[in-house]
């Protein structure tokens, strides 16, 4: 009863709103929990879609640990515990909790949001603009909770043992507020481009702005830890981490200030920061609720319907082709793909900011070591940039698996193709149109930094023969062909996670083998020989190896 009040206080049809948000959420737990043909596949997505709950509620461990600690800390004696206020803890931790939240709802959820289909199946219906925004906000928020709950919860219990029951209620509503505030944050933002886009350039103006809400949300943390760094140098000289004045004119210390003022830290500050969430919500939900209405829809509907005109193909000319059939064939689906599907399109320029962080984390303290002289472990801040170049192949190799368009994926499945090949020429497209810009640009930063060209150029091609033969590795042990899947809700962001921790595997492990390869000339040319040896001979030995799987795999669409 409480429910169906509060639905029509807000102008919706209960009934409508009840089993529209049914279905929606009936046909997205299918999706996310794999449940589709092809087998194999279909356990996959699942893995991937249980993976990624998983990993959501290991970094909410790793939130409430931040919290705890920083809420109280051992002063110079050992056995006295001082107290210096919950503030800045719980603006950490509110700042991961969003930053997650963000993250999931752009890489994996962005669909949810903008979905084109609503239109065309919802607009013949006696379905009010009203009833619609509130199935659209209910279906979002399930997803959000979950994610905002697997990560922010968790911090209830140091919470609760350090300061209160009462400050542990205020954290909890503190991260109500966040995962609310985020999610209407980047509901607005996508219904804020249809005010000024064509629907027939809207795909590729969202992934460019899919791209900068992606560096605000993983750039933001890091300016808020530059900026609390100095803190945490002085905390242990203080007894305890002091709040900064201006701590509260950044958002997520408006909603930690609920904690605070729960556990009994009353100020001026902290009630107008709390007011100052309370409003920022409420805006936020008036101007999605003015904006996400059916003409949102409709827009969106013209955006998958809109033709982008007319283009000029570059064929290949006869007697001119440089590479296989196959690559080529890859090659020109990418090209497609990247220009038609949003999903893979914002899959690989999300790449792109997740990058430029890497490199500026690793080289914000000056230029890097040289391997070749720091010998294994020694050279410090260079396994970040380890972790870039052998992670992100294999997170955005991925990405070349999923499409909107899988059902176009017949084809492989009905002409004379050899699948094996197509396979293998995914990876080696990758390492293409990747790596070896990738590596071209690592290149310039080893120079810069070792101020030995050569030591440069080695490592700089040992990084790129190691992820050459990472990616076909990869597809030895999972063979998929290009596009041929549907992208599971949830799902992508397990795969992401999958990957990049194969990377970390390998990165972490990388120093071991360069202390050897790394400490005479010849044993460096050998290393080199050695890999591009194996870098030569993987696909060959790939697709002998999956040829016989490859070939009962079976259609999705």
């Amino acid at each position: 009863m409480i429910v169906r009040r509060a639905v029509e206080a807000f102008g919706a049809d209960y009934a409508q709103w009840r089993a529209l948000t049914r279905t929606m959420l009936k046909c997205d737990f299918r999706s996310a929990s794999g449940i589709q043909m092809g087998g194999a596949e279909s356990q996959g997505g699942n893995k991937a879609f249980w993976f990624s709950l998983v990993w959501y509620a290991l970094i909410g461990l790793y939130v409430a640990a931040i919290v705890g600690a920083t809420a109280w800390i051992s002063g110079t004696d050992s056995t006295e515990i001082v107290h210096r206020g919950t503030l800045l803890g719980g603006t950490v931790g509110m700042a991961l909790v969003g930053t997650m939240l963000g993250m999931a709802i752009l890489i994996d959820f962005q669909t949810v949001v903008i979905s084109p289909d609503d239109y065309d199946i919802l607009a013949h219906q006696p379905v009010s603009s009203r009833t619609y925004f509130l199935v659209k906000l209910t279906n979002v928020m399930v997803y959000a909770t979950i994610i905002g709950g697997l990560v922010g919860v968790p911090a209830f219990f140091p919470v609760l043992v350090l300061s209160g029951l009462t400050a542990a209620a205020g954290w909890l509503l503190g991260v109500a507020g966040v995962i609310l505030a985020t999610t209407l944050a980047i509901i607005c933002g996508y219904a804020a481009l249809l005010r000024f886009v064509h629907p027939q350039r809207l795909k590729r103006v969202i992934s460019y702005v899919h791209m900068i809400f992606f560096m605000a949300v993983i750039g933001a943390p890091l300016l808020l830890g530059e900026a609390l760094e100095p803190i945490f140098d002085r905390a242990e000289l203080q007894g305890g981490f002091p709040t900064p004045d201006w701590l509260l004119l950044i958002p997520p210390a408006w909603f930690a200030s609920f904690q605070s003022l729960f556990g009994g830290e009353w100020s001026v500050g902290l009630a107008v920061a709390a007011l100052a969430a309370a409003g920022t919500v409420a805006l936020l939900l008036y101007y999605a609720s003015a904006r996400l209405s059916f003409s949102y829809a409709e827009r969106l509907g013209l955006m998958a319907t809109a033709s982008e005109g007319r283009r000029r193909s570059a064929r290949p000319r006869p007697g001119r082709q440089r590479f296989s059939r196959e690559f080529n064939a890859v090659a020109t689906l990418i090209r497609g793909q990247f220009r038609d599907d949003m999903t893979f399109r914002l899959g690989v320029l999300g790449m792109v900011p997740a990058t430029l962080l890497y490199l500026f984390l690793a080289m914000r303290d000056g230029p890097l070591l040289d391997p070749f002289v720091h010998l294994g472990f020694e050279s410090g801040r260079l396994w970040m940039l380890h972790l870039a170049a052998l992670g992100f192949p294999l997170a955005l190799l991925e990405t070349l698996f999923k499409s909107e368009s899988f059902a176009a994926a017949w084809i492989f499945f009905t002409a004379p193709v050899a699948r094996d090949r197509l396979v293998v020429n995914s990876g080696i497209c990758v390492t293409a149109f990747f790596i070896v810009p990738y590596t071209l640009l690592l290149g310039g930063i080893f120079a810069w930094s070792f101020g030995n060209l050569w030591h440069a150029v080695a490592h700089a091609l040992v990084l790129a023969l190691l992820a050459h033969i990472s990616i076909q590795v990869l597809l030895l042990v999972a063979p998929r062909l290009p596009f041929s899947q549907p992208a599971k809700k949830g799902g992508r962001m397990g795969y992401l996670m999958g990957m990049i921790t194969v990377g970390l595997v390998i990165a972490a492990l990388l120093p071991l083998m360069l202390w050897v390869g790394y400490s005479s000339t010849g044993l460096t040319l050998g290393l080199l020989a050695l890999l591009a040896l194996a870098a030569v001979l993987m696909p060959r030995m790939v697709a002998r190896g999956i040829r016989s799987r490859v070939e009962r795999l079976e259609f999705t669409g």
